[in-house]
């Protein structure tokens, strides 16, 4: 029956199109019934009257059979109430009125049965907004559009269709307005109020009695569903927003004073970002120098853990170099037998530990062992369950900390430092100033190696020249002090040896003679004719006559090697990006350079290239690049090397690769908590079959990235989520050592907290070591994709589970991570994965990949989102050393293309 409603909906299915509608009751207003009125005779062909008073208007020939249905309340229906925008307001949310100010219904718009979203516009909240996590939904917001594209249909509310108003019908009765005039009206409507439904007109103000309509037949069928075949309007009619470039979100640009940040608050407070001023208290944890987690709060169940779409990781850089102001780590030597360990998990005792039994056990925070305490080794506990004498044990109060290694950890004798240079001389090099350069910077290497803070008496140097043949000096021997020293030539280049042992001599010993050779190299080849070198066998004489010791080899040269062994095979083949053919465009061509590798790994050799192209040409440095990759060392590619411009850098990065804190065969090991494994690592170095990491080499810039997996469900109860990472290694000063990094962070089951504890920084290096990897793996488009998936998953999770109503449409972004999409365009964009093979070449990309596999937390940010400095508007204090012993630089602006006006 029509005269009651379904009780779900409150109001009758749709008549259809072809059926008159039934007559209409009124429900009672301010208690009194509301008047009957007659139906209308049977329809007849007789012609109608004319419109006047009481008369019924005219009709549209097409829409006579076409009429629509009345509601018809049910006996208990209730009188809608007014919503507070004049519009009538019932169970099922805000509905337009359905009759016209004439009481008649008016035929709906050709878009009437549209989805919602197809007609109207409305005013959509800001595109970007930045809040923080668990606040509700507070937060600034950051990009407000000028326009909407969210769309409104007033005529659909939970899939009802409504005839539409009479201020529609004027609408549809309208001519076209121009395209000037329909833009003004968008921008009108865009600037009105936010409002969910504030393009909906005003209800009808008349009381006039709605006109007699023919009766209602006694059946009708019912109506079907219509499918919706609308489609969307093309991307030209579209409304197009646009964010305010000023409002998205950037690093910071002022210089923030110094804070202090103390390990032990990690998880409650945010760790400082990597670039910025901050000084590290350790008490209780290793310093955000050495260690970065992505996150601070580690999820405790393995689901939640699967839901987070944050990586768990751990960004490494075990001898990072600290602030003067800082605390050094401490040097324990006082362990006769050895440094404490777990008798299970093979954990190094630290400050995490509990004592029990009054002091004689104490229980492993990783694997949860009860370890008896050495007698050597005991205290008694205070009344807080403490040891007595921890405040002088300092692995029990600090994250980081050196113990002495005994001979246990000796494989050999303990090595000394030693570095070989390699320099080319052929006729590229010496006309284009390479080797003047050169020459000039390993002088200033040499006089920081003599700094008394970084003296070591046993120091070796040893030097070759390479162009068609090798060239060793004897600088052992005696000579007169006008006389330089002898030379010996090794022209075999396919099986080459080192010629006398006396090439490799005590740095401070015989300074005066390696001084004198070197100022008088550019002199020796200044006439040299040969145009090709031999960069493969220079590097495999230099490592053999390291062999007996150990140490680095630094190869300067300008020329592809074209001769003997390791030379360049192949021509570069840059347009195979995007191809087929880009797998064997980015794989080491041959066995050579990784056969080498090994080589120098076992040796204990690392191998640093510097290459320093005078004209453009392909030195298949994907190849040549192994030996770096596998021995520690580092790559550095200078493109059109002119002295006037690269020979500051050339003299810096010498001086750096000398001067900062470097161990010698090293060996690292990073152990987790039950729960936790280690499931792969990211960077350059050699991976032994037992899982332990390999470096012949590792200095104070070296970073890796070492991603974790959760196995288990950790309890909350549990004192804290525990990794710990152990290098051994040679200090420059000869002794043998193994520092401790332990780091124990909160466990939760709360993502909110999760994402408010996330460390961008962490993520960002993390992220961009793993993208290097799946481009070695699979394609540079495939680790682009991870990228942008990467990106996009992290943010739908913090909006699905932690925002608080958010609107559609609207970019919301976590405050700890607001500067993920940024940094991921900034990657993006990076020569190391753009898609553009025209500005980029095969060396020049795997340049960048190399550098972003070794790249520290801190140089990240900078590195893949640079710095823009305004030098017009520089202060007296720009360019001066600050009390740090850091260059005062001026304020950064945005990357932005209005701020190079």
């Amino acid at each position: 029956p029509m005269n009651q409603a379904p009780p779900s909906q409150g109001m009758p299915p749709p008549v259809p199109m072809n059926q008159a509608p039934p007559p209409m009751a009124f429900p009672p207003v301010d208690g009194r019934q509301a008047p009957s009125f007659p139906q209308a005779p049977a329809p007849s062909s007789a012609p109608r009257p004319a419109q006047g008073m009481g008369a019924p208007p005219p009709m549209n020939p097409q829409m006579q059979n076409s009429q629509y249905p009345q509601q018809q309340p049910s006996p208990s229906y209730q009188a809608p109430a007014q919503a507070g925008n004049g519009m009538v307001q019932d169970a099922n949310g805000v509905l337009p009125p359905p009759q016209t100010a004439g009481g008649t219904f008016a035929p709906p718009p050709k878009d009437a049965l549209a989805p919602a979203g197809r007609t109207g516009q409305v005013q959509s909240p800001p595109l970007i907004a930045s809040q923080g996590v668990g606040s509700g939904g507070a937060g600034h917001t950051t990009a407000p559009p000028s326009k909407a594209p969210p769309m409104y249909n007033p005529n659909l509310v939970k899939g009802k269709a409504h005839p539409p108003t009479e201020q529609q019908q004027q609408q549809q009765q309208q001519p076209p307005l121009p395209q000037q005039q329909q833009q003004q009206q968008q921008q009108q409507q865009a600037q009105a109020p936010p409002s969910s439904f504030q393009n909906l007109p005003p209800p009808p103000t008349s009381q006039q009695p709605p006109q007699s309509f023919p009766a209602q037949p006694q059946s009708f069928p019912q109506p079907q569903k219509q499918q919706n075949t609308s489609q969307p309007p093309p991307a030209s009619q579209q409304p197009k927003s646009r964010i305010d470039p000023n409002q998205v979100p950037r690093p910071a640009t002022e210089e923030l004073d110094v804070k202090e940040f103390r390990t032990r608050s990690l998880g409650s407070s945010p760790v400082p970002p990597a670039s910025s001023a901050y000084r590290v208290v350790d008490d209780g944890n290793c310093s955000p120098r050495f260690m970065r987690l992505t996150i601070n709060q580690f999820p405790g169940t393995k689901e939640l853990a699967n839901k987070l779409a944050i990586p768990l990781a751990v960004v490494l850089q075990p001898l990072a170099q600290l602030l003067p102001s800082e605390q050094t780590v401490p040097f324990i030597t006082d362990l006769q037998e050895g440094p404490i360990r777990c008798k299970r998990c093979r954990a190094y005792i630290n400050c995490h530990v509990t004592f029990l039994d009054g002091g004689r056990h104490w229980t492993c925070n990783l694997c949860g062992m009860m370890n008896p305490v050495e007698p050597n080794y005991f205290c008694t506990l205070d009344h807080l369950g403490k040891r007595r004498d921890m405040s002088e044990r300092p692995e029990l109060c600090f994250g980081s900390v050196d113990f002495a290694a005994t001979a246990e950890y000796f494989n050999r004798p303990a090595m000394c430092p030693a570095y070989m240079f390699a320099i080319d001389v052929s006729m590229r090099s010496v006309e284009c100033g390479l080797l003047s350069s050169a020459v000039e910077s390993i002088l200033a290497a040499i006089q920081a190696l003599m700094d008394p803070t970084r003296y070591n008496p046993n120091t070796l140097f040893g030097l070759l020249t390479f162009d068609t043949q090798l060239h060793f000096f004897n600088l052992d021997g005696s000579h007169d002090e006008e006389s330089l020293p002898s030379m010996s030539v090794v022209p075999d280049l396919d099986d080459p040896f080192v010629p006398t042992p006396k090439c490799l001599v005590n740095l401070f010993q015989r300074r005066a003679v390696i001084e004198k050779l070197l100022r008088a190299l550019p002199q020796i080849f200044a006439s040299n004719k040969e145009g090709e070198s031999a960069v493969g066998s220079a590097l495999v004489a230099a490592s053999k006559a390291l062999e007996p010791n150990g140490g680095k080899v630094i190869a300067i040269f300008s020329s592809p090697p074209t001769m003997g062994v390791g030379k360049v095979s192949r021509l570069d083949d840059a347009a195979a990006v995007g191809t087929d053919r880009e797998k064997k465009v980015l794989s080491p061509h041959g066995t050579f350079y990784q056969s080498l590798s090994q080589t120098c790994v076992t040796a204990q050799v690392s191998v640093d290239l510097i290459a320093c192209m005078c004209s453009p040409c392909f030195l298949d440095l994907v190849s040549m690049g192994q030996v770096c990759k596998v021995t520690g060392g580092q790559l550095s590619y200078m493109s059109r090397f002119d002295p006037k411009l690269h020979a500051v850098k050339l003299h810096h990065e010498l001086v750096r690769r000398v001067s900062r804190p470097t161990g010698l065969e090293a060996v690292l090991r990073v152990r987790c908590c039950t729960g936790l494994t280690v499931e792969a690592h990211y960077g350059s170095f050699n991976q032994s079959a037992e899982g332990d990491i390999e470096l012949p080499a590792v200095d104070a810039d070296k970073t890796m990235a070492v991603k974790l997996k959760i196995e288990a469900d950790m309890p909350v109860e549990r004192k804290g989520a525990a990794i710990q990472c152990a290098l051994l290694y040679t200090a420059p000063d000869g002794s043998r050592r193994i520092r401790v990094h332990t780091i124990s962070v909160p466990i939760t089951t709360n993502i909110s907290t999760i994402f408010r504890s996330s460390d961008l920084d962490a993520l960002i290096n993390f992220c961009a070591k793993k993208a290097v990897a799946d481009s070695a793996a699979a394609t540079l488009e495939s680790a682009r994709n991870a990228l942008i998936q990467s990106c996009v998953q992290i943010l739908y999770v913090y909006r699905k589970y932690c925002a608080t109503n958010p609107a559609p449409g609207q970019l919301i972004l976590p405050e700890s991570l607001k500067l993920l999409p940024l940094y991921t365009l900034g990657l993006l964009k990076n020569r190391a994965f753009v898609a553009d093979t025209a500005i980029v070449k095969t060396d020049e990309r795997y340049y960048y990949l190399h550098r972003l596999m070794t790249l520290s937390a801190a140089e990240m940010s900078t590195f893949v989102y640079p710095r823009l400095f305004p030098l017009h508007s520089l202060g007296t204090n720009h360019g001066n050393i600050g009390s740090h012993g850091d260059v005062t630089l001026p304020p950064t602006i945005s990357l932005a293309a209005e701020k190079l006006d």
